[in-house]
């Protein structure tokens, strides 16, 4: 089956004007989305999930959530800004208000791996992207999870405004034992926000495959660095939004990216509560391309 990757809350903490992701406008009860999950697992085998935006710690019940997937012996990758490990969070996108603070070990007790984001260098770099990070938010946030004992991934987005900044940030993951992988992203101009900014953002795979280059270098000897080009991605995921959307991305058959592939289109297979639901997902993967894991 393709990646799944469960956006656990409908809010976020910064506004990416490259973000590829559609917001839900609610969020569905935990027990119905572990019923969904219970059945994937059931029907399609699944071992791992990831838990990401819209940011899961703008989500009040992500605890009893992530330990509702734990408890269908699922691998939890937990994708977060990470802003509300450090205190209560002021909401910067599709909400408003503070999200509650969020204790680091909580999240360390119940996920296999929590990856953070860093975009830049500097702030300059960083909120081209990830506007309303820091970089010494950021870094403080990786202090924090590296003496919890998490297990770190770092995600950065490779896009027109930080190709040749990927060594420079190489460099800030020094000093962290934690870290275990770094993936780098080429920018996909896709969904609402990355394909009306596409013009701002997109690159050619050459320059990506340079910039990952300078960032190998440079990356501490501990950290696995992984390159994931938009080619790579074509196919790989079934996305649920916060209100129990099931979609995937509109794309070209083939895995090769093409031109039509850039747009702000998806393919809207269900909801996790229509009983039918598995057997859509399964009809799914006979009739368009995937590519292997």
């Amino acid at each position: 089956m393709r990646s799944v990757i469960l956006s656990a809350g409908k809010s976020c903490f910064v506004a990416c004007p490259g973000c590829y992701n559609y917001f839900g406008r609610t969020v569905s009860d935990t027990s119905v989305v572990t019923g969904f999950v219970a059945g994937l697992c059931d029907r399609f085998a699944l071992k791992k999930i990831t838990v990401g935006g819209g940011d899961p710690l703008t989500r009040p019940d992500i605890i009893p959530l992530l330990k509702g997937l734990r408890g269908l012996g699922l691998r939890i990758s937990l994708d977060t800004v990470g802003t509300a490990f450090l205190g209560p969070a002021a909401i910067r996108f599709m909400g408003e208000g503070m999200a509650a603070h969020v204790p680091a070990e909580d999240v360390v007790s119940v996920a296999d791996v929590i990856g953070i984001p860093l975009d830049g260098s500097t702030d300059e770099v960083q909120q081209r992207f990830r506007r309303q990070a820091t970089v010494h938010s950021q870094l403080k946030i990786l202090s924090l999870l590296d003496k919890a004992r998490a297990r770190l991934c770092v995600n950065t987005v490779v896009h027109a405004g930080n190709t040749e900044d990927t060594s420079a940030i190489a460099r800030l993951l020094h000093g962290y034992s934690g870290i275990c992988e770094w993936q780098l992203f080429q920018f996909m101009p896709m969904g609402p926000l990355g394909h009306r900014n596409r013009d701002e953002f997109a690159i050619p795979e050459s320059t990506f495959e340079h910039a990952v280059q300078r960032a190998q270098a440079d990356a501490p000897r501990h950290v696995r660095v992984v390159a994931k080009s938009v080619s790579s991605r074509k196919h790989r995921y079934v996305l649920i939004d916060s209100a129990g959307l099931v979609w995937i991305p509109d794309q070209s058959q083939g895995t090769g990216w093409q031109i039509e592939d850039t747009n702000d289109r998806r393919r809207r297979i269900g909801s996790i509560s229509d009983p039918d639901i598995h057997d859509r997902l399964a009809a799914l993967d006979k009739t368009h391309t995937v590519v292997p894991a």
